[in-house]
Formats: C-alpha cells, structure tokens, sequence
C-alpha cells in the first residue's frame, strides 16, 4: 500500500499517465523545425502539467554536454529570483541569470563576456535611477512603472546593446558545435506577483528576441490578467481587447495544455487502488469506477494536481480512521465510498459549496432561507422562466445553486457542472436507500454520517462557531437515555422499544414497534452542538406535483389538513418560550425520491456541551417528542394505506 501520490512535474522518462504523448510529439515536432527567434507559451492552470512538459521537451530536444540533440537549453525558475526581493530586483536578477547562463554555457570569450556585463549593469542602473525618480515623483503603484521609466530613458540604448552583444556570443557558439541555437524554458511565472510577471514578459520581449533562441514559456493566462489590471483596469468585455492585444505581442504561438483531454480514469482507478480506497474487486466494478470518474470530472476535473489533491486526502482520511480504536466510522458500501468521494471533490473544486453544505446537509432542501443567510440576489421574472426551461435549475434547491454560484466568478462558469454533480449525489443516495430497511436515511443524514470524515482535510479559516465532539459517544449516551424514559413513558411498546444495531455510524437507530424506527444523528451548527431525533413517513408513487394534491385526488384532503393542524398546534405549544428545541411542522420536510414522497417528522436539540443532553429535563422533552411524532405517525399511515389500497 502507498499513503500517497507524488505531486512532482514528471519526468522525461516516467509513465505517461495522462496519455498526452501525441500532443506532446506535435509540439516537439513544431519546435524542432521553427524558425527563430519565436516564443511559445504553455497555457494552463496551476497544477496542469506544464512543468512536465518542459521537462519532456527538454530531455528530447536538448543537450548540454555531448551536444547529441539540435538544442542547447537554458532552465529558469523565476519564484526562486522573486523570494524576498522587490519587483526592481526581481527583474533584474533575472534577466542577469539568463545572462549569465548563456555566456556560462557558450563558453563566450572573457573580452565578449565582460563588455556584455559591464553594459547591463549601466542597464540595471538606470533601471534603478528611473524607478526611484519614479517613485519620488508620484506614488508607486507596482512594477508596471519600472518598465515604462526604464525604456522611456537613454537606456534604451543598453537594450539595444545587450541584445547585440547576446546575439554574437550565441551565433558564434551556434557555428561552433553546429547545433540550431538555444531554448529557453522559463518556469513558475504564475507563483510571482502578476505585475512582475507581465514586466518580465516585456524584459523577455525587448531584450531576449534573438536569432536563433526560442523561448518556452510556463504562464497562466489568468496571471497575464491579474498583472495587466493596473494598467487596463478589470477585466471587461470592454477593454478585453486591450488584454488580449498585450498577450498576442509577447507570444508568437499559444499552447494550452490539453487537460481536457487526459486520460485519467485508468490512472483514478489505479491509484484508488494503490492507496487502498477501493478493493480489486471493487477496481474490477466498471460501474463503481465510471461514478467515481464521473464524480472527478466534474469537480476537480482532470488537472493532474487537483486529482492528486484528492487522492491524497482520501488516503490520510483512510488512515486516521483506520488508526481508530473504535469501529463508528466506517465507509463500509459502494455508496459511502462515493459520497465521500463527493465530498472531498466538492471541498477541493468548490469549497465555498462544501462549506455551506457542510452547514446544511440536505441541499435539495435548500430554500429562500438559505437565499437570506448567504444574501443571494434574487432572480428576476426573466430569469426565473430560463431556468424553469433547464432540467439542471428547474427545482427550487436548484435555482438556490444556481444563485450560489452567482455570487462567485469561478462558480458561475461550473454552475451547470455543480448542478450535474449534486443531483448525481442525490440520485445515488437515493437509489441504494430501500423502504423495508429499519434504519434507513435519507439524504440529509446520509450526508451527516458521511461529511465528518472529509472535515479534517478542508482548508477553511478559524470559524469560532465549529464545535469539536466524539459523535458515537453522544449518540450512545442519549440513545441509552431516551430508550430507557421511553419505556415508562411508552409502556404499551416497552417489550418492543430497543436499540437497532450495536454500532453507530453518527446516526443510532431505536425501535418503537414493528413499524416504527427513529433515527439520532448529530452535528454542529451556529457555535451548538445539534441532536436530531427523526422518523420517516414514506408514501406513495409520485403521481402529482405535492402530498396535498395526492390527497386531494382521493378525497382525503381533510383528513390530512385535520391531522396537520393538530400536529402543527402541538409543535407550537411544544416550542413555546424555549430557543433549544426546533420542532419541524408536519409537512415543512417534504420531498420526493425514486419511491415516491417521503416526509420527516424531526425534532432538533441545540445545546452547549454533550453533557446537556443527558439532563433529564432534555431526555424528558425527546421523550414527549417522540411519542408526538410516534402517534401522528400512526395515524398519517392510516391514510395512506388508504390511497395505497385504492390506488
């Protein structure tokens, strides 16, 4: 077993994993036969493999020493010049690298080598004169001045130089060995400060367009954005012209890395494996691979470090909770491995989602409620009948996403990729729940039982409401608590009142007859630690919009609003002057699923500390919930039975 996947950019010789061979043969193939001077730029994001494929093309077409191969190469990484210096001195010490490198590796004449250093260094010098003139003058507003003082002064004429001087010493080394001249591979341009990356690319650009040099160029376009604001402002459709202007002068040929295009199950499948995710016969369950594949896709997609990220925090939340003493934890069916699988994703791709998820565990609950806490802009008329047209934003919780993701640029651009993802969640929960299993769940605390393990692996900042606690202990405590009261309370179902399962999984199923069965589960939310107590009430296949209209069809509305007012006032008197208890009206948590309408009849518990809900003024009040819910309960089902039969 390995705990984890090396995140290294891969090296020329090791397993293609992403099956990119046949873009990286083109490119390779597009170098070798280029004229020069020419610039390419490896577009992609962070994490994307550009590295990599620097490394690829430099193991193919370079050579140093034996000068087998038709390029020598020069290799900079620029964060290492960028740490801990001012944007001045990052260029500069970078630029004077690159110097050296060449004159270090063309082995230059010490005359020619001289008369190149002593004329970049009056270079460098008025460089640093322009930019304190700079910033005496006026306030500084980043490096995009330093270029513009610098090549607005008589140093434009020690560019000039300098860029002659470069080109004499490496076409006489070029004769020399008889080699095609030289390749820069410049690296991490998207770990420095965006305006100090987009003032080297025009360095890169007035200084280093040589005759016979090729420059390769690892940059995230987004950076190009980020660093050219100070001087176009934001991003518009307005000026994007302008951006995009600026990027095609530095850049001859773009390259984006093809991560749409890597081939990633077989290498998802074979690391799940490694690290012990997932069984041989599991890996051997195209089905099971397919979900997880798909799940991956659609969350971190296929950038090698996202996906890496990923495995990784699987593999430590498989250890922590295979180093557990206790046995609560368990992701024991194919189903609890892809939700977790869910939720790690969700909190990698989109963790602003994740964390509201992790606040409100059901999301096809999701409501104008959640719209006020997170202050969603609401839709207009307009709006509301597109997304009525789209099968992904139709539903309500659907529309709450697609408002969610409104608020954010990243989100906005996956909102139908977000939505895709959370109903596939939803339709897998649903379809392994089955109506005979006594402690069945429903989604809400599915994902309850679930999310608590993915909690250790999310970055998230210091959030004072979060309370930590040992959930199997409160379970167990309570449970023994409130089965032992609903005895005497209860004493016509003592002899059937009892535990369902020895272990709890955050959730401890009760008896109370043969055909009822409560459900403990328990989190945290708003600095409390909450308790649910909850049945289910399964109906009938979906034939109509609602429950009332199933109702209504078969004249046993009344009946259902009679039983609803009754349950309504007893909630409402039960709640009266006390802040600790929610207790949800009848039908407040309707939904449907593949087997038709289910409601849940649930009562929450908030309170400070663990040791508060064993007291036996809280146990007494779970008790007088219970048999609320249980006797209501009974005699809701006596009205479906009675659409059932009928129908």
């Amino acid at each position: 077993m390995n705990t984890s996947i090396i995140d290294i950019p891969r090296e020329a010789k090791e397993k293609d994993n992403f099956g990119i061979a046949p873009f990286e043969n083109g490119l390779k193939r597009f170098i070798e036969n280029s004229s020069t001077p020419i610039t390419i730029a490896l577009q992609g994001e962070w994490g994307s493999g550009k590295t990599s494929l620097m490394n690829l093309l430099q193991e193919n077409l370079c050579d140093n020493e034996n000068q087998q191969k038709p390029f020598n190469s020069i290799w900079l990484n620029t964060w290492e010049y960028a740490l801990m210096k001012d944007a001045q001195s990052t260029l500069v010490s970078i630029i004077y690298q690159l110097i050296k490198e060449v004159t270090n590796l063309s082995q230059a004449e010490s005359t020619k080598s001289e008369k190149l250093f002593k004329t970049f260094a009056k270079f460098s010098n008025k460089v640093a004169l322009a930019t304190s003139k700079v910033i005496a003058e006026k306030a500084f507003s980043g490096s995009g001045e330093i270029i513009d003082a610098a090549f607005n002064s008589d140093s434009n004429n020690s560019v000039s130089e300098i860029r002659k001087q470069l080109e004499d010493i490496i076409e006489s080394h070029k004769t020399k060995i008889n080699n095609k001249g030289f390749i820069f591979f410049i690296d991490d341009l998207d770990r420095i400060d965006p305006p100090v990356a987009v003032e080297l690319l025009e360095l890169l650009k007035n200084i280093f367009t040589l005759k016979n040099c090729i420059f390769v160029l690892a940059i995230d376009y987004d950076v190009v954005v980020k660093g050219l604001e100070p001087k176009f402002g934001i991003l518009s459709d307005k000026n994007e012209r302008e951006f995009r202007s600026f990027f095609d002068k530095i850049i001859q040929v773009p390259f984006s890395m093809p991560v749409a295009s890597y081939k990633v199950n077989d290498f998802l499948k074979e690391s799940l494996r490694n690290i012990e995710y997932i069984t041989t016969a599991q890996a051997s369950n195209d089905v099971l691979i397919t979900k997880l594949s798909t799940i991956a896709n659609l969350s971190v997609g296929s950038n090698p470090r996202s996906i890496k990220r990923l495995l990784n925090s699987l593999s430590l939340i498989k250890c922590i909770n295979d180093a557990k003493e206790d046995d609560d934890l368990k992701l024991e069916t194919d189903t609890d491995l892809l939700l977790n699988f869910f939720l790690v994703s969700l909190q990698i791709a989109y963790p602003k989602i994740y964390n509201i998820l992790v606040e409100n565990n059901d999301f096809t609950a999701w409501n104008e409620t959640i719209a006020l806490n997170y202050n969603l802009k609401p839709l207009d008329e307009n709006s509301q009948n597109k997304l009525n047209q789209m099968e992904e934003f139709d539903e309500e919780w659907e529309k709450i996403l697609f408002r969610l993701c409104e608020t954010d640029y990243y989100l906005k651009q996956k909102a139908l990729s977000l939505s895709s993802l959370l109903n596939m969640i939803k339709e897998i929960v649903e379809n392994s729940l089955s109506t005979d299993d006594e402690d069945k769940e429903d989604l809400e605390h599915y994902i309850n039982r679930i999310i608590s393990l993915s909690a250790i692996t999310n970055l998230k900042a210091n959030d004072n409401n979060s309370i930590s606690f040992h959930k199997p202990t409160l379970l167990k405590n309570a449970r023994n608590k409130i089965l032992a009261r609903l005895k005497e309370v209860m004493p016509n179902y003592a002899n059937q009142i009892k535990p369902i399962g020895k272990r709890v999984q955050v959730n401890a199923p009760i008896r109370i007859d043969e055909k009822t069965s409560f459900n403990l589960s328990c989190g945290s939310v708003d600095g409390k630690i909450k308790l649910d107590i909850w049945t289910n009430l399964w109906y009938f296949p979906q034939n109509h919009p609602t429950i009332k209209e199933t109702f209504k069809d078969k004249d046993l509305l009344n009946d259902l609003e009679i039983l609803e007012n009754e349950y309504n006032g007893l909630v409402t008197k039960f709640m009266l002057g006390s802040s600790i208890y929610k207790f949800a009206k009848l039908l407040d948590k309707e939904h449907t699923n593949k087997d038709g309408f289910q409601s849940h009849l649930v009562l929450s518990v908030r309170l400070d500390n663990t040791n508060s809900f064993y007291e036996n003024s809280v146990i007494n009040k779970i008790c007088e919930a219970v048999q609320i819910m249980h006797d209501y309960r009974t005699k809701i089902l006596v009205l479906t039975n009675k659409i059932n039969n009928n129908g």
